[in-house]
């Protein structure tokens, strides 16, 4: 059985070729003559609600984000945020500050975490740092990845504890800066089971075996969340992005509680469709709508050079028009009424989804305005300070010349 799962090259371009990008695309530009024409014509279909994607992974590459331009283009994603943009002093993240500030405000950023010497006495203050470079640079925050409690393991062999407090100083900083942390931890539940015929992801761990985390010295799901959620307990002034649905979409009553409990604490829906969909429509959109201003729009769309991911490995080579018809059947899901629908992701899970139809002013919220508030707004006046900086800049210089 074959599985299309895109690669990560071993090494990414220099910054040198992402400056191709800039004679190679053409910047987003306002609506043009032409466009303003038709759309006046009486008979031109209604163009569906503009969405943020909050969470998206792009290789800084200008065939990637040509690729991921035009799904973007074809469905109405009009701003989008990058979850993997490196750590700082890589060639990945130099080049992925480079394409932000080509985009301007229609893409922001988030940095990760580099957890190499860990067990050395410097490295919180090395990682600090590097947030604030991240911040510097122009980034929305850090995403940690499930590595952190799964994978990370000290020179005794032991897997790094989520709420190890050795990460303390990493979380207060964040808190200090306005950084957002988007947080990773644990899997769904399924992963954490044996992988045979009675595991409901079964499709989906035999194709990606190495995404089972049964056994061995790994920790329970339940352990994981809960030390995750001693963190955000213990760091109320810094801002917590659960993503994944808070990486429980399977038991809805637990994430209300924990938005209910935790006013800094946010959460999206990325890649969790095919879970949250299991729920009775009626009580998913009360959900939406008692938390309406806490709720992001996010796919975990991948593009790599390797290919596409949409939402999860997959049988066959993902194309545009999958690409396309993935992000069409979230706006089914959240737009809708609709009975016993295809989920955006199919290979997680053999079941049908109903359509939660979320109120017009539920779904701005969600679609936009709360990663517009949250992630694009900081953004958008970090471009503006450094523009107001340089045309100060710009004017001593000229005064000096005279």
């Amino acid at each position: 059985m074959r599985c299309f799962r895109p690669l990560v090259p071993a090494s990414l371009c220099c910054v040198a070729s992402c400056l191709l990008l800039l004679s190679s695309c053409k910047r987003p530009s306002a609506t043009t003559a032409a466009d303003a024409h038709v759309s006046s014509r009486p008979s031109a279909p209604a163009r569906p609600p503009a969405i943020y994607d909050s969470h998206v992974h792009i290789t800084p590459l200008p065939d990637t984000l040509n690729t991921a331009l035009r799904i973007f283009s074809a469905v109405g994603v009009e701003k989008f945020a990058v979850k993997s943009a490196g750590s700082p002093g890589s060639p990945r993240f130099a080049a992925t500050v480079q394409l932000a500030d080509y985009l301007g405000e229609r893409m922001a950023f988030f940095g990760n975490i580099d957890w190499e010497g860990i067990d050395e006495p410097g490295w919180a203050k090395r990682e600090v740092a590097a947030l604030e470079k991240i911040i510097a640079a122009g980034g929305s925050g850090i995403k940690i990845f499930k590595a952190l409690g799964l994978g990370v393991r000290l020179k005794d062999g032991s897997l790094l504890k989520v709420d190890d407090p050795r990460l303390d100083p990493l979380w207060r900083r964040a808190g200090e800066l306005g950084a957002i942390v988007a947080w990773h931890v644990a899997d769904p539940v399924a992963f954490f089971k044996p992988i045979d015929k009675n595991n409901e992801r079964y499709d989906e761990l035999s194709l990606a075996p190495d995404w089972s985390f049964y056994g061995k010295d790994y920790p329970s799901h339940a352990q994981l969340l809960a030390a995750r959620d001693r963190v955000i307990a213990r760091f109320p002034k810094t801002i917590f992005l659960g993503i994944h649905l808070a990486n429980h979409p399977e038991d809805l009553d637990y994430v209300d509680g924990l938005l209910s409990r935790y006013k800094n604490l946010y959460v999206d829906t990325s890649a969790r469709v095919p879970e949250i969909g299991r729920h009775p429509p009626q009580k998913v959109r009360e959900f939406f709508v008692r938390h309406q201003d806490r709720i992001l729009f996010g796919t975990d769309l991948i593009v790599t050079p390797g290919g596409l991911q949409l939402g999860s490995v997959s049988l066959k080579e993902p194309d545009f028009s999958d690409a396309v018809a993935f992000y069409q059947a979230h706006r089914n899901y959240f737009e809708t009424s609709k009975r016993q629908i295809a989920h955006p992701t199919p290979i997680q899970g053999r079941w049908k989804v109903d359509a939660i139809n979320l109120p017009p002013a539920v779904l701005s919220k969600f679609y936009r305005d709360n990663a517009e508030r949250l992630i694009f707004a900081p953004r958008s006046r970090f471009l503006a300070r450094r523009a107001a900086k340089q045309r100060a800049e710009a004017g001593k210089s000229a005064g000096r010349a005279h």
